[in-house]
Parts: C-alpha cells; structure tokens; sequence
C-alpha cells in the first residue's frame, strides 16, 4: 500500500483500532451502569422524559447546522485553506447557526404534539434544551477536526469523559445535593455537555479564532448544503423513533424503547471503535489505496457484528432484567426487532465514510433521504397496530435499505462486489491470526 504522509500506516491504524475499541468498552461499561442506575431511580415515564430531553437539542442542533463540521472536517483533511483560517471562518458559521437555533429550539419545545403525556413536562427544562445546542455545535465541529489531525489518544479521553461524568455529577447531585432525580440527571447531562465542549476546543490547541472570509464560507456552505441532508437524515434515522413514541404512546413507552435502543446500540461499540481511526485515512487517501482496505475491514465488520447480534439476541432478556430491572422487560421484543437493522446499520456506517472520501455526500443525502421516508411511513402505519414493536420494525427495515443504497453507489464507484465486502475469507483470519501471534511474541 502506498501511503501519503498524511496517512497512518497498518500498524499505526491497526493500534488506533486497539487504542479505541479499548475506549469504546470502557465507555460502555460506565454507560451501562449509568443507564441501569438511572433505569431504577427514574422508572419508565422520567427515564423516556429525559430521553426526549438529551436527544432534542442534537436533533434541531443537526436539522440546522447546514453540514458545517463534515464540510470543516473535508477542507481540513485536503488541507484546501491554512487552518487557522479555516478554523476562523468556521467558528463565526458555529455561532451564527447557534444562535438562529437557540431562538428556534422554544418554538420545538412548546409544539403541543411533541409529547403525549404532559407537554408542560418537557417545556420546564426548555432552557437547559436551548442552551445545549451551541455546545454540542462546538463539541463537534472540533471533535471532527481532531479526528482529522489523528489526534486519537485526546479524542478517546473525551470519550471516557463523556461517559463517565455524567454519572458522576448525577450521583453527587442526588445523593450529596438531594436533588430530584429527574433534574439531577438533565443538570449532570448539561454540565458534561459543556465540559466536552471546552475540552474539544483545548485539545485542539487553536483558541477559538473567529474570521470573516466570505468566498470561504461559501465553500465550506456550498460542501456543507451537498452533505448537509445526509448528516440531518442520519441523525433522524438514528433518533427520529423517539419523536414518534414520545408524540403517539407517551413517557413510559418512550422508557422502555430507549432501552430497548441502548442495548441494541451496544454492539455498534465495534464500528465506532473502527471510524476513529479511519476517519482520516477515508478521506486523505488515494481510492487504490483505500479499496485495499476498506473490503477487509468490512467482511470483519460484519462478521463479529453478526455473531454479537446473535448472542445479544439469545441473552437480550437476561441483560435487561440485570442491569435494567424487571419493569423494563418490555424493551426485549423491540431489542430482538433492532439487532438485524443494527448490523446493517454498522455497514452503511463505514461505507457512507468512504464515500465522503469520494466527495459524494449529496448522492449519500438522497439515499439517507430516502431511507427517512420509508421510516417516518412505517412509523405511521406500524405504531397503531404494533406500538413500540412498530416503531423497532420500521427503523430496522429503514436501516436496510439505507444500507443497500449505499452499498450500490459504493460498488459502482470502486467495483467491490458484495461478496468482496461481506463474506469472510480465509486470507482475513489469517490476517488476524498473525497479527495474534506477532502481539504474543512482542
């Protein structure tokens, strides 16, 4: 393989890799935990609450960030403008757009629609939602870019500490403080939320400069429009099911969907581990170079992805009555539902990546665009018949097709196959067999 400077070699990325998987289940443990402690103390109706709560302000911040940090992290992986510049410009559209979003987010909040229980429930924590949004902007517009500059060891700290503070600060604000629950968890979630974000900036060692260069932020806008959708659409994938229990079911299945997701969500610790260190060699790298690499990590993906949906599948039941207790057991059927979008999931997630490379976010929009659709359709016919189930079915078929779309435009750009990039090989097995064998004798 021929690698440009820019680019990490095999064993670097191969160590990223460990460096990050080793992050990524070290936040899951601590997530787990705080999911189940909060499971308990919240029950049901305050657990889907504060889930309406945490995902709205992501929700509108990606609706209305205008594609800004996959633009950012594109120019700055081509390095087509000097950083500090680039960084300048993007800051001044980062506070811009947060503050057309902040005004917006009380108008979100206060849709009578949004939540089927109690709307006045959700508006008392209305600030605590607009105030987030600026944050999370900053928090990932810098993220992406420390991505890009392969700084993997900051970006994995962050990680650690997204997880763990939070419950930390529930812990001392409703056992030292005496705080309610409810507030306690929205107040630990908002104080980390701030916290990344000032750490992103720190890590990234470039202040917060702020510049005005109008033909650069055309650029950055006019990359950040093509990819603009696909980012909103990935997000409303991933999140929109929420929005639909919270306005057609109420709090309480919204509890027992949010874990149902957060189990299901376990398994893609694996594809997360792996886009921290490809992120940068995706988009740096010439397409020969890539198309080397890129079938190998996914006939892996998929392999590991499907043998840990099968073993979530048979202990599914038995790891939400532990961790969540036994009021949460209606989550299982919508987890077994989940699993297969989920490994379809984790595909597109890495092939959507390399297509980024490959400069094609719009093709990526319409595709994603698409998938939402099909979702939000299902979602409608499902929910009245099937309630919580429903809205499980829709996101899984709604992951398959994203997945096949983007497998098509994937194979007609780099003429991989699908049995290249699904079916495990001898070849790879050996190629982790040796790589097994080298760490022992090191």
């Amino acid at each position: 393989m021929n690698n440009d400077e820019n680019s990490p070699s095999n064993s670097a990325m191969v160590q990223q890799f460990r460096q990050s998987l080793v992050t990524k289940i070290a936040m899951l443990i601590i997530r787990l935990g705080r999911n189940a402690l909060l499971a308990r103390v919240l029950g049901p109706a305050d657990r889907g609450l504060f889930s309406l709560i945490s995902s709205l302000p992501e929700l509108i911040m990606v609706a209305g960030n205008a594609g800004l940090s996959n633009a950012v992290s594109y120019h700055a992986a081509k390095k087509t403008q000097p950083f500090k510049i680039l960084l300048g410009n993007a800051n001044a559209l980062t506070l811009l757009l947060s503050c057309i979003l902040f005004v917006l987010s009380f108008w979100v909040v206060q849709q009578a629609w949004l939540n089927n229980d109690n709307t006045e429930s959700l508006i008392q924590f209305q600030w605590f939602i607009a105030c987030a949004i600026p944050f999370l902007l900053i928090k990932i517009v810098y993220q992406n870019l420390l991505n890009v500059q392969q700084k993997i060891s900051q970006i994995n700290l962050m990680s650690i500490l997204e997880s763990l503070q939070p419950l930390v600060l529930f812990l001392f604000l409703w056992l030292v403080m005496d705080m309610n629950a409810l507030t306690a968890a929205v107040w630990s979630w908002f104080i980390s939320l701030l916290c990344l974000s000032l750490c992103a900036v720190f890590f990234l060692k470039s202040g917060f400069p702020i510049a005005l260069n109008t033909n650069m932020q055309k650029d950055l806008l006019d990359f950040g429009f093509r990819g603009y959708l696909d980012t909103l659409f990935q997000k409303l994938l991933l999140r929109i099911d929420f929005i639909f229990v919270s306005a057609f079911i109420g709090n309480e299945a919204l509890g027992y969907y949010s874990m149902a997701t957060a189990a299901a969500e376990i398994i893609l610790t694996i594809p997360n581990a792996l886009i921290v260190p490809l992120f940068s060699f995706l988009l740096r790298t010439a397409a020969d170079d890539k198309n080397t690499v890129t079938p190998i990590v996914l006939r892996l993906l998929m392999t590991v992805m499907l043998i840990s949906a099968a073993l979530f599948a048979l202990l599914g039941k038995v790891l939400i009555y532990i961790l969540f207790g036994e009021a949460f057991l209606p989550a299982y059927e919508p987890l077994l539902i989940l699993l297969p979008g989920i490994v379809f999931l984790s595909y597109a997630s890495l092939i959507r990546l390399d297509l980024l490379g490959h400069d094609k976010p719009g093709a990526i929009s319409v595709i994603s665009g698409v998938s939402v659709g099909l979702n939000i359709a299902l979602n409608l016919l499902l929910i009245p018949h099937f309630g919580i189930s429903g809205v499980a079915a829709a996101s899984s078929i709604a992951y398959l097709f994203g997945a096949i779309g983007l497998y098509f435009l994937h194979s007609r750009i780099t003429g991989l196959t699908a049995k290249e990039t699904l079916i495990l090989r001898r070849s790879d097995l050996a190629l982790v067999a040796n790589y097994v064998k080298r760490k022992r004798t090191t």
